[in-house]
């Protein structure tokens, strides 16, 4: 239809009258098959036939070490990468939709906290049901959710965008791939579901929308700030209030009976309330803008290519996350909405937004999923207002969107760093080195990165193994890069001889033991610190002295 269009969106925004030749339906349709080809090429880009789509989960070591029998003997993708070993809140919710009713008591230390986990159990119901209570297909299932909710997702938008015209057409594309969607697809997380059945609960409204809002609340219990939207706010209070109680009452029974099962299973257990995640208003974003300001004088960020930069650049993104987050928020207050249940629920995510501490803020790319309702809202507001500035706040409020689908898109073939030798050993001159070192007793597991490879030093003795199977006595020279987290001394033993007496500073520092002689055979070199053991500053496990990365081991003639 061209010429005049009178646009009128009664749920959300009052009717607004401009003149523009409006773009056909059909578009709506490719722009949100385009973007759903794009997220089914990432999975079907990552499935393999051992594994699945269970890359999705960040099922983690540590937690798979301490999962449930059955979690641990289903097959699923396990990142070996030392620095991933904790994996990510996915893995718990699959976990759960191994047993739905949490009936192991194997749950109590599978799960980090698990009355708080054991809360959010839609999704492994979901799960259970669909993987029809086989292990294998049950976390897979679990895996593909977010996709499953994607898909409702992308066509409720499109019944509310498709009424406003072009702008409506690209806030349209720029919501179906923003970096909240993109954030809980990765993690199989269950912030994108939560969100879809909260925007699901306004759309309809009424009884019917409390009961979709009460099984959002059993994705996420914060759900309930929903609420907002569902409420009757007309003059008439009385019959408003008993309205709004009918409806309180649907939305808050059934979590609140499973909530009692869940304490009731896991009685005797602590829930924090917000885990640290709140502080003062704009407080964590500022924090967050202070260590922004180090990276872009100190950090890694190429000025010179900004262009390229703004779609690849971590460090960069996060001060586009917060223009987007903040041109969001202020084009929501300056365009009031009381009457709209969408408006009421974004108003009130952007309150909640200016508490999220730095704790969130930290993993800037992980806020992006709690803004969800704000994006949406901005991107709905600004496209039913056409004006001569909406391109600079259109492109304001979604500037951080480029990055996201890069991310995502780079998830089929990005592959954590393989473990690195532990050891180089060298040969000096004509000599061939046939001498092999090996860590012996009292070390931590091999830890890297992709240009180092550590260990640490766990109990007395730790010790280096260097084996000679050249037939003919010869010399090495051993170095290593060395720190702990306080001073020590280091003693270093060649067998009953002491080789080397040195201060170990919480800088790092470089070792040598020159002049080794090492016989035909084997002979351990043994390690002893002062002072009590502690912490490691990188996620090892257990108590800790010091370290040795990169070690190197030259051989020479004798």
């Amino acid at each position: 239809m061209r010429g005049r269009v009178y646009l009128c969106v009664s749920f959300f925004v009052p009717v607004t009258r401009f003149q523009f030749s409006p773009p056909p339906r059909w578009a709506f349709a490719l722009v949100g098959l385009a973007a759903f080809v794009f997220l089914l090429r990432v999975y079907a880009g990552i499935w393999t036939p051992d594994h699945g789509i269970t890359k999705f989960l960040r099922v983690g070591r540590e937690f798979d070490d301490r999962g449930t029998a059955v979690f641990r003997a289903t097959p699923k993708f396990i990142d070996p990468y030392p620095a991933h070993r904790w994996g990510f809140d996915g893995q718990l919710y699959a976990e759960m939709a191994l047993d739905p009713l949490l009936r192991d008591p194997h749950l109590h230390v599978a799960l980090d906290d698990p009355p708080y986990r054991g809360q959010r159990i839609l999704l492994s119901w979901i799960a259970w049901a669909i993987g029809l209570g086989k292990p294998f297909w049950v976390l897979n299932a679990y895996a593909a959710i977010n996709l499953i909710f994607w898909v409702a997702f992308a066509w409720m938008s499109a019944r509310l965008f498709s009424p406003l015209g072009w702008g409506g057409l690209a806030g349209y594309a720029a919501i179906l791939l923003t970096c909240g969607v993109i954030e809980s697809m990765q993690a199989s997380l269950t912030d994108l579901p939560s969100f879809t059945l909260i925007l699901a609960a306004l759309t309809v409204g009424g009884p019917p929308g409390a009961v979709i809002l009460a099984l959002a609340a059993l994705v996420r219990t914060t759900s309930l700030i929903g609420f907002v939207g569902l409420a009757d706010f007309s003059p008439r209070w009385r019959e408003s209030l008993k309205k709004n109680i009918g409806r309180g009452l649907i939305a808050t029974v059934p979590v609140a009976l499973w909530v009692a099962y869940v304490l009731w299973r896991f009685r005797g257990r602590q829930v924090g309330f917000d885990g640290g995640n709140l502080a003062l208003p704009f407080r964590g974003m500022m924090e967050k803008l202070g260590e922004f300001s180090v990276h872009a004088v100190h950090g890694p960020i190429r000025w010179h290519r900004l262009f390229f930069e703004l779609y690849k650049s971590y460090e960069l993104h996060a001060l586009l996350t917060i223009i987007a987050v903040v041109t969001q928020s202020v084009y929501i207050v300056l365009h009031r909405e009381w009457r709209s249940a969408l408006w009421r629920w974004g108003a009130v995510v952007v309150v909640y937004f200016s508490c999220i501490s730095f704790l969130s803020w930290e993993s800037h790319f992980t806020i992006t999923r709690h803004a969800l309702p704000m994006t949406l809202v901005f991107n709905l507001l600004l496209a039913a207002r056409p004006s001569k500035t909406w391109l600079i706040w259109f492109l304001l409020g979604n500037c951080f969107v480029p990055f996201g689908v890069r991310y995502f898109d780079g998830m089929r073939e990005v592959r954590s760093p393989a473990p690195l030798p532990e050891f180089a050993v060298v040969a000096s001159g004509r000599v061939t080195p046939m001498v092999k070192v090996s860590y012996g007793d009292g070390w931590s597991a091999q830890q890297w990165q992709p240009d180092s490879t550590w260990r640490w030093a766990r109990a007395e003795p730790a010790t280096l193994v260097l084996r000679n199977d050249s037939g003919a006595a010869v010399r090495a020279e051993l170095r290593f890069l060395t720190r702990s987290r306080k001073p020590r001394e280091l003693r270093v033993t060649l067998g009953d001889s002491v080789i080397l007496t040195a201060d170990i500073p919480v800088a790092r520092k470089v070792i040598s033991l020159p002049g080794l002689e090492l016989p035909p055979g084997e002979l351990r070199v043994t390690f002893a610190a002062t002072e009590s053991a502690g912490e490691s500053d990188d996620g090892t496990p257990g108590d800790v002295t010091f370290k040795i990365e990169n070690p190197q081991l030259t051989v020479s003639p004798k």
